[in-house]
């Protein structure tokens, strides 16, 4: 019985050798993978490498992610584009400017700097009132969605669902895993479409003004837009409407709106690059953040 037990390892070994590159041993195949994602909790991601920033304030490269920033001239106003991608799902990343349940915020490039961003959007300001379904970093603070309120599903393979007019059942038989859930809107693009705009006075539906995008076009690829509004001058601001049709002009397959106006900040090496014109600088309490794998963790 050991002998046949011995011969049946023995096979599994060889057959697992024929599948790997020439001379690479199992122990290193396997540590590889192994170390290919951060860590589902709310640790820091590892320090980015300085040397990967371009020296012109227009992105970010290493071996596991990359980050364009382009400019736009769209509706009259100032937009910032940035290009993402990764390469793995837990480099997309949110953190919280202190426990859930406290009031404290803090600007957005202070929390970047933080958990070692290497690019970072606000979030949902997720501590304005008791309602949303908020998971951060695969823990669920909040099952209370807000009537018909369109929620951001981010899963463990790195894509946004968006589930319109949410509520409890309805995300409950979402199929996937949730990593981090965001409860803004409304929803601004699905499958490549722009979204009808309802009027809704709590997002300002109808009025031109900043406003801060998180959107998908394609498997680990991203765009984050922040628009100027009519306190930057030379910029007018987007609706809505307007917002949703640039998210899909731009190649967008699904496109999340999240908080706007003042609270609109987009952090690159720890600088917050977008609106400056209007010197003002908002305390968040949430981000939404790209880390890398490469480097050391503090």
């Amino acid at each position: 019985m050991k002998t046949a037990l011995r011969v049946l390892l023995w096979l599994i070994m060889i057959c697992l050798l024929a599948v790997l590159p020439s001379g690479a041993p199992l122990s290193s195949a396997f540590a590889e993978s192994a170390a290919s994602a951060l860590p589902l909790d709310d640790s820091p991601a590892p320090l980015p490498d300085p040397a990967g920033y371009a020296a012109d304030g227009t992105g970010y490269q290493d071996e596991s992610i990359t980050v364009r920033i382009k400019t736009l001239r769209e509706y009259d106003t100032t937009i910032l584009v940035a290009y993402v991608t990764i390469q793995d799902a837990s480099q997309l990343r949110t953190a919280m400017a202190a426990k859930f349940g406290t009031s404290r915020d803090v600007p957005g490039s202070r929390l970047a700097k933080r958990v070692n961003a290497v690019f970072a959007i606000n979030g949902d300001y997720f501590n304005f009132d008791n309602k949303g379904y908020i998971v951060r970093q695969g823990t669920l603070y909040r099952d209370n969605p807000r009537e018909a309120a369109d929620v951001l599903l981010i899963d463990d393979q790195g894509n946004l669902n968006i589930i319109r007019d949410a509520n409890s059942e309805k995300i409950a038989a979402f199929a996937g895993t949730v990593v981090n859930a965001f409860s803004f809107g409304p929803a601004l693009v699905m499958d490549g479409q722009p979204m009808p705009i309802t009027e809704n006075l709590q997002m300002a539906s109808g009025k031109p003004t900043q406003r801060m995008v998180i959107g998908q076009t394609g498997p680990l690829s991203y765009l984050c837009v922040a628009t100027e509004g009519p306190e930057n001058p030379g910029s007018v601001g987007l609706t809505l409407e307007q917002t949703a049709a640039l998210m899909a002009k731009l190649g967008c397959r699904t496109a999340y709106n999240l908080d706007g106006g003042s609270s609109s900040t987009m952090v690159l090496n720890n600088q917050k690059i977008n609106a400056l014109s209007s010197k003002k600088v908002r305390a968040i309490c949430d981000i939404l953040y790209f880390g890398t794998l490469v480097g050391n963790a503090e």
